[in-house]
């Protein structure tokens, strides 16, 4: 292992870790805090619900919808950073811009079928649906705040470097 791969390594219990880039560090904090804040009810049902005893399970968490609420706020913040740092068309980002669209209507009108809907629930879709739209949401808000928070070249510092190189190569 060269010096350079040295610096950038990182030993916890004798195994090596590559060193996280700060847009990533960024990224996981924010994407920490918009959970948590996100969230917020779910913790504090958990919460008064431990608190007061009266538990009768997981599903109150979800029977309602409520993931379905949280999933389309990370991906409708996580759409606008797709949809204004996407170049052309076909770049990573218009796909994950597409996808997150997708799961915004998706998420929407599920709950709306949940909101409206009289007739007797399907308690298990309803569970993996919802724990299926927030485990997509996770992922596509965290990658949203990694582009958001990488800072892009300068590329006019890049060019006056470059000039600089060839007007002393001339001199």
């Amino acid at each position: 292992m060269n010096q350079h791969n040295k610096k950038k390594r990182k030993a916890f219990l004798g195994i090596s870790f590559p060193k996280l880039e700060e847009h990533v560090k960024a990224a996981a904090l924010n994407t920490g805090f918009s959970l948590f804040f996100n969230l917020l009810p779910f913790w504090a049902g958990i919460l008064i619900i431990s608190s007061f005893g009266n538990w009768s399970g997981w599903n109150v968490f979800y029977k309602d919808g409520e993931f379905y609420l949280y999933s389309c706020s990370l991906i409708s913040s996580a759409y606008l950073i797709y949809h204004n740092n996407k170049v052309k068309v076909a770049d990573l980002s218009s796909v994950f811009s597409i996808l997150s669209l997708i799961l915004i209507v998706v998420t929407s009108i599920l709950y709306a079928s949940l909101t409206t809907n009289n007739a007797p629930q399907v308690t298990s879709f309803i569970k993996w649906a919802s724990i299926i739209a927030i485990a997509l949401a996770i992922p596509l808000f965290y990658y949203s705040q990694i582009i958001h928070n990488k800072k892009s070249p300068d590329i006019g510092e890049q060019r006056r470097g470059e000039q600089e190189t060839i007007a002393n190569g001339l001199s």
